[in-house]
């Protein structure tokens, strides 16, 4: 019996790790102990359909959960794929089975598709007379005549916009924002520079890059220039709008001359509270500009105001610093730099405040922050398994977000970087809002300037004579042993740390 199961085991073990083969980046298995799996599918050819497989301990003899993630099939058809999957694993009970169920899904969708795809003479079970075809021949070749002055322009593509951005010296790219598909959270909005726009095949598996047939729109500032749905092209006026880039960058930054907003504009990216000592609220919005503002009402100057703080996020996620060499480092750094300019002082995160932002979010109720709880502890064993082999965090180096934020550098291997990808997958699946507005960068905050220190300086920019002889300084290390939903609320714990709705251990 026991060498049964020793067999078993080593038959699962083998599937995993051809499954990772075969399916590359696109498969995630994540390994527990007592020898159950979780496996995540996402073919690459499938385009919106995933699948997720919770694998028991005495699998193939128990047939595995399967669970279907797709936001464009409808209710009715997952029910009926997994009511098909469910019977195809009845019937592959054991022996392993994973890369047939996925088989067999991609089976009944493509024969979904195409029953989907056919037309009325195959529904109907006739066949169609030659004299019924001739007839229906006619009948196109005359409304084709008949619209051919109305022949919708052929649309510039993604490509073209994305060349006219790279090299025209004209636009600046970083007030550009992308709107793409991403395979696990739906449309995602990232800067256009935080894309590397080489070919696919040459990029590292850690650089953001995205097929073009996922990019569903452009955006300057604020304004959307160019929609593949919409068929919309404001870039170059190739859908017959006869506007184009210039006409809509001079248009847009006339509206703001007119409405007295050229402060905005020039303190784009400031949307941070001037008291606040958190970096993890800091989200580069461009160009908001409210329709209904009046800079001689405070009722809409409040509206505003209002509308401004619901698209902020109010919670991260993150590593609390829990080592004192690295606590101890990162005072004696900031000491020096305020015995130099003294004026700093309010921009320091205090040492019992250190942490390493994994994601940031919007929890709009109670309800919300309690749902978010929920599922951080119903992952906990999910994430255990992800850093079973341990999770180490080197901190060395300091360097800046946009010349006002000094950060101090982690270093990481890819396990630390899939723990994320696996955490932010498991949040949205719950529904709940991520609010990250740029491509993840692991970083502790050291300090960061804020509206009044920064007309007290009469800049926003942190001067680097006074951090550029700690561009190498080694802070120490960090072992992930907790993570924590962290509130923004300027209320502290008695520890200086964040309000924290759920921890959650992972030793």
């Amino acid at each position: 019996m026991a060498g049964a199961e020793t067999m078993s085991n080593n038959e699962v073990a083998q599937e995993m790790a051809d499954l990772k083969t075969k399916y590359g980046k696109y498969c995630k298995v994540i390994s527990h102990t007592g020898g159950t799996y979780i496996v995540d599918i996402m073919p690459c050819d499938l385009q919106d359909v995933g699948f997720k497989f919770p694998v028991p301990c005495n699998y193939p003899a128990v047939i595995p959960q399967i669970i279907i993630k797709s936001s464009t099939m409808t209710a009715l058809d997952k029910e009926q794929l997994l009511k098909h999957l469910t019977s195809v694993a009845d019937g592959l009970q054991g022996s392993v089975m994973i890369n047939n169920l996925v088989e067999a899904a991609r089976a009944w969708i493509e024969q979904k598709n195409s029953e989907k795809g056919t037309d009325a003479t195959a529904q109907s079970g006739k066949p169609e007379s030659k004299k019924a075809k001739n007839k229906k021949i006619k009948k196109t070749k005359k409304i084709k005549e008949d619209v051919t002055d109305e022949k919708k322009p052929s649309m510039k593509t993604a490509e073209d916009v994305i060349s006219r951005i790279l090299w025209d010296d004209n636009l600046p790219s970083d007030a550009f924002v992308v709107g793409y598909i991403d395979r696990f959270l739906g449309i995602l909005e990232k800067s256009f520079t935080a894309f590397s726009w080489e070919d696919l095949a040459s990029v590292d598996y850690n650089v953001l890059a995205v097929p073009k047939h996922r990019i569903q729109y452009f955006k300057y500032k604020d304004v959307t220039v160019w929609d593949k749905t919409q068929r919309l092209d404001n870039v170059f006026g190739s859908t017959g709008s006869k506007l184009t880039i210039l006409d809509v960058m001079g248009k847009y930054e006339d509206e703001l001359a007119r409405k007295g907003l050229n402060e905005v504009a020039n303190n784009e990216g400031e949307d941070y509270d001037d008291d606040s000592d958190s970096d993890d609220d800091i989200t580069v919005t461009i160009g908001t500009v409210s329709e209904n503002y009046n800079a001689d009402s405070d009722d809409d100057a409040t509206e505003d105001s209002f509308w401004t703080d619901k698209l902020r996020p109010n919670h991260f996620i993150a590593v609390r610093i829990t080592n004192s060499d690295v606590v101890s480092a990162v005072t004696d750094m900031q000491d020096a730099i305020l015995e130099v300019e003294p004026r700093y002082a309010p921009c320091i995160i205090p040492g019992g405040a250190l942490h390493v932002t994994l994601c940031v979010l919007r929890l709009d109720s109670p309800e919300q922050v309690s749902n978010a709880s929920r599922m951080l502890q119903s992952i906990q064993s999910e994430l255990k398994a992800l850093i079973s082999s341990g999770i180490t965090l080197q901190l060395e180096g300091v360097d800046t977000f946009f010349k006002r934020v000094l950060y101090a550098k982690v270093h990481c291997e890819q396990n630390f970087l899939d723990f994320v990808d696996h955490l932010k997958m498991c949040i949205s699946q719950e529904g709940l809002e991520i609010k990250d507005a740029h491509e993840f960068v692991p970083h502790m905050t050291l300090m960061k300037t804020t509206r009044p220190v920064s007309r007290l300086m009469g800049t926003k920019n942190i001067d680097p004579s006074l951090y550029e002889c700690f561009h190498s300084l080694e802070f120490g290390r960090q072992n992930i042993e907790s993570i924590h939903l962290c509130s923004m609320a300027e209320s502290r714990q008695e520890d200086g740390f964040y309000l924290t709705p759920a921890s959650v251990n992972l030793q």
